[in-house]
């Protein structure tokens, strides 16, 4: 089970509320690239860059979905990037998270997000590129409308329960 969405969507949030429901491992892939990478994310882009940091992700990708069916592994914003990853994550139950940008540009406004962008604009237009992605990959949409995340993560339990 893989969740995707933009930054600052509830992917961590509600993963870790699904993956304590179901009594799976949960796991977050900018955390695993993180620690095998030795850095931080905002360390990786800013010593070795983007290209650099999108091939560590997808090579994790591959081997975290390879891995263990009982887990629930939320995706960073980017991983749809990638055709290849699209492709993998089309392979596997993946929710989409989805809100609508001025509430993801409010909630993103830290500096531990390193393509967060220096204005709205920017912001959302990252985000309309890879809203097709999105979608593409996406079994199931959701839109956490503020809702608190075990609400979110019931909706996604009941869904899985009718696969």
């Amino acid at each position: 089970m893989a969740i995707v969405g933009y930054m600052g969507s509830g992917k961590t949030t509600v993963g870790r509320v699904l993956a304590e429901e179901l009594h799976w491992k949960f796991l977050d892939l900018d955390w695993v690239v993180a620690e095998k990478a030795g850095r931080s994310i905002p360390e990786i882009f800013e010593s070795s860059g983007e290209p650099f940091f999108r091939n560590l992700e997808r090579l994790t990708l591959l081997e975290v979905l390879d891995g263990p069916r009982e887990r629930v592994l939320a995706c960073g914003g980017g991983v749809v990037i990638d055709p290849r990853n699209r492709a993998r994550l089309a392979q596997v139950p993946t929710v989409f998270l989805w809100e609508d940008a001025d509430v993801l540009f409010r909630r993103t406004r830290g500096p531990a997000r390193p393509l967060r962008g220096t204005n709205f604009e920017d912001f959302a237009r990252r985000y309309a590129e890879r809203l097709p992605y999105y979608l593409e990959v996406a079994a199931l949409q959701i839109n956490p409308n503020d809702r608190p995340p075990r609400s979110v993560a019931d909706d996604i339990l009941e869904w899985m329960q009718g696969e």
